[in-house]
């Protein structure tokens, strides 16, 4: 159960990342969840999702089925790099961007995008931002409303400044835009998430475990909030 509750605590995260069109963030104590069953799958398949598949096929189901399962966004595990070159055509097929540095900081930064633009700035203390990093020209300066095809040229100019170098060493892209086309770096992760919603008090949690690139189990947990 451990590692559901790790993907429910990174969804958290970064929808809490999201809630920025108030200056101040409530942080609201979520709803008591039961567990009504759980099973792990090593054969057949969910939601046309098949054991044995490659992870370009998986995408494309999940595109096909995500409006009728009602899955609500797609977490890649270990999604993780430490050269900005690494997401240099990469940036526009997620929905964010966690940086820090190689030791997780509480000044860590994330970024949202909706609708191919910056949407949020939060440090990982909580602190929202308009733009980051503080200490260089606005204009070299990541902002609120920046198209995100932009970010890479930012980040690299972001790195030449000494006292924001250091957020670049770790660079994370957990949460993928499912509307974008499949990214080959997928299939290098050992596990997805997502979730899906059975009811306004039900939903699934669903992680797909991988071997070098293909499904070779499901694991589902399904809830009901109380």
């Amino acid at each position: 159960m451990k590692k559901i509750y790790t993907c429910l605590l990174a969804v958290a995260l970064f929808t809490a990342c999201k809630k920025a069109d108030t200056e101040d963030r409530i942080i609201i104590e979520p709803p008591y969840q039961k567990l009504i069953a759980n099973d792990t799958l090593t054969s057949g398949q969910l939601f046309g999702l098949t054991i044995g598949q490659t992870s370009a096929e998986l995408y494309a189901k999940i595109q096909q089925v995500q409006a009728a399962e009602k899955i609500g966004g797609l977490s890649v595990v270990n999604n993780i790099y430490t050269s900005i070159d690494s997401l240099k055509t990469r940036l526009l097929l997620y929905k964010g961007i966690f940086m820090d540095e190689a030791v997780g900081t509480s000044t860590g930064v994330q970024l949202s995008f909706e609708n191919n633009r910056v949407k949020t700035i939060f440090l990982n203390n909580g602190a929202g931002l308009t733009r980051w990093p503080v200490s260089i020209t606005s204009n070299n300066a990541i902002a609120i409303g920046d198209p995100v095809d932009e970010i890479y040229q930012k980040l690299v100019n972001i790195k030449k400044d000494p006292l924001s170098a250091k957020k670049l060493e770790r660079l994370s892209i957990f949460f993928k835009d499912t509307n974008k086309p499949y990214d080959p770096q997928m299939s290098a992760s050992p596990q997805w998430y997502f979730v899906s919603t059975k009811s306004a008090k039900r939903y699934m949690y669903v992680t797909l475990n991988f071997t070098t690139g293909k499904l070779v189990s499901i694991y589902t947990a399904e809830f009901e909030t109380q």
